[in-house]
């Protein structure tokens, strides 16, 4: 019985995929602006829950604009407590376990329902967007549209968006052969508009920090050349992928710098790690939750990929990369 839903979940995707009408390019990215807007500058409160894999989280999300800018306050409802607190582009994350620490600014642009590409016009060259049917969730209507990439190197997405507000309210990852969810995000319960009490914008887990943990002194390491010693060139990169960040940094448990590399098509992003080769299996492709691993060794260096996008994917990234 459970197989049979699922062949029929596929063909009804299949089908309402194939019925779809395509946006235009300026209808593309007058809807990517307007849900870009929607996320950031309404008021809105309400709870979502995030699946992947065998997985489901509950968060309670709390969002505010006003002339100071964006205040949001999101808490998980399972396991351990966490919180993360917005101001603007700054992001802390609080926890019932663990020193509060800083999120990196590009993390407040992939939150839920904020989940925006960071370029209109890399994810027009790599997805078409078209309008699917309508549907409803959390008590309120919302329109479908169907990402469909361009090529067989990234996933597709379908978002379900508020038609009066351009809030996103649900946010679906496939996979790119069967169709199948890889990952969901879909608000249970939500109140768009309306004033919002500041109260409920403040941390409530800052004041019950644990004291540090002991320091642990580390364990001598034979040297090897760091990172930035050798120069690597990038040839024949996946198609639609620009590079928009490049640093060297000491990274945990690491005893030299690592080289990282992070790339974008608008939509999903690729990490590229490079650094001395260590013990361990070659090649071997791994698979966690919705990333995609895929490590190789190369002249004593070790090259990483991982990133939300199909296998293949992240293996032509570390095969792109060679030393000088």
């Amino acid at each position: 019985m459970k197989l049979r839903l699922g062949i029929c979940g596929l063909l009804l995707f299949a089908l309402s995929a194939s019925a779809a009408e395509l946006l235009t390019a300026s209808e593309s990215v007058s809807l990517l602006r307007k849900m870009g807007t929607a996320a950031r500058s309404l008021n809105y409160s309400g709870v979502y829950v995030y699946q992947h894999a065998d997985v489901m989280e509950t968060f309670r999300l709390v969002h505010a604009f006003d002339a100071s800018g964006e205040q949001e306050r999101r808490e998980s409802l399972d396991g351990v407590r966490r919180e993360f607190v917005r101001t603007n582009d700054q992001i802390v994350c609080y926890s019932a376990e663990a020193r509060p620490f800083l999120l990196d600014r590009r993390a407040a642009n992939k939150f839920f329902p904020g989940v925006m590409p960071d370029q209109a016009a890399d994810v027009l060259s790599n997805y078409a967007f078209k309008r699917l049917d309508t549907e409803r969730v959390a008590g309120h209507e919302c329109q479908s549209i169907l990402m469909e990439p361009r090529d067989k190197l990234r996933h597709p997405h379908k978002l379900c968006v508020e038609p009066n507000s351009g809030l996103l309210l649900k946010s679906t990852m496939y996979t790119t052969g069967r169709r199948e969810p890889l990952e969901q995000f879909a608000f249970t319960q939500l109140e768009i508009g309306g004033p919002i009490n500041k109260q409920l914008l403040k941390p409530t887990l800052a004041g019950k920090v644990p004291p540090p943990a002991p320091a642990v002194a580390a364990k001598p390491q034979t040297p090897s050349p760091a990172a930035t010693e050798v120069q690597f060139v990038a040839e024949n990169l996946p198609g639609g992928f620009r590079l928009v960040k490049e640093a060297t940094s000491q990274m945990p448990g690491k005893a030299l710098p690592v080289a990282h590399y992070l790339y974008s098509d608008g939509m999903a992003t690729v990490s590229v790690f490079i650094e001395p080769a260590s013990n361990g299996p070659v090649s071997l492709p791994l698979t966690q939750g919705t990333l995609n691993f895929y490590s190789r060794q190369i002249d004593g260096w070790r090259i990483t990929a991982l990133g939300e996008v199909p296998l293949r994917t992240v293996q032509l990234f570390t095969q792109a990369y060679s030393p000088r």
